[in-house]
């Protein structure tokens, strides 16, 4: 008996701390707070015990500034990674050029875009430095998506979605980056081999409206694809030592 009990006292002790089975996501609002102004108020469905997500603070026609806390004027544009392609492998021991495009709508005239003033950069990045392109030009190469960033329109991930290839008639904003810049400035050695990653542009109109969008790139680290395939690899049984036996 004394045996049984003990057990009963360690299941429960790790239940407890682990959260197995007996504890909930939250109890109060607060529990759920993920401190980011963008992401607005979380809330705790205390029936429930889950976190509610939060609704962005910011109205239709501004953009939400998380680093200060607040929202700005601005525009959210149709940001296409590799035209044509989705969800766009990046490879990072390419020495070539990463092409993206800002998709011009009836309401965005790319041309009144200020070049200079375009970044690339990824969230959640320690030291990040953001990206300008080397080049950029025009020319009508896509019809923005209604669905996610990130969506390719189908279950694989791995086709693009239709809608997004054909030109629409309207002239789109095409930038080049180098891809060695992106990989050291936005740490993408770091990320798995497959893993897809959001990147967000921003720039400016010439009027300085501020716009920002978001779409993702497919990893491809070939170093680590190799270390994984080497770590799978069964190794060979070794021989005997005939001087064992």
């Amino acid at each position: 008996m004394k045996k049984i009990s003990l057990l009963c006292a360690f299941v429960f002790v790790f239940a407890m701390g682990s959260g197995f089975a007996l504890a909930q996501d939250c109890t109060i609002d607060l529990d759920c707070a993920d401190e980011s102004y963008c992401n607005g108020e979380e809330t705790c469905d205390v029936e429930s015990g889950t976190c509610l997500a939060g609704v962005n603070p910011c109205a239709e026609n501004e953009l939400c500034d998380e680093e200060n806390d607040t929202c700005v004027a601005g525009v959210l544009v149709s940001f296409d990674i590799k035209p044509g392609s989705c969800p766009n492998p990046l490879n990072t021991r390419s020495r070539g050029v990463l092409p993206v495009a800002i998709l011009g709508t009836e309401e965005l005239d790319v041309t009144t875009i200020d070049p200079s003033t375009i970044l690339l950069t990824r969230e959640g990045v320690e030291g990040m430095v953001p990206v300008a392109p080397i080049r950029h030009g025009y020319e009508d190469v896509g019809t923005p998506s209604e669905g996610e960033p990130c969506d390719c329109g189908n279950s694989e991930g791995d086709e693009p979605n239709g809608d997004d290839l054909n030109g629409d008639g309207i002239t789109d904003l095409t930038l080049k980056f180098w891809v060695p810049e992106l990989v050291d400035g936005l740490a993408l050695t770091d990320i798995a081999s497959r893993e897809i990653v959001p990147l967000t542009i921003m720039g400016e109109t010439e009027d300085g409206t501020l716009l920002m969008g978001d779409d993702c790139v497919k990893i491809i680290n070939p170093f680590q694809r190799w270390g994984d395939m080497f770590r799978n690899i069964k190794k060979p049984d070794r021989p005997k030592n005939p001087r064992a036996e």
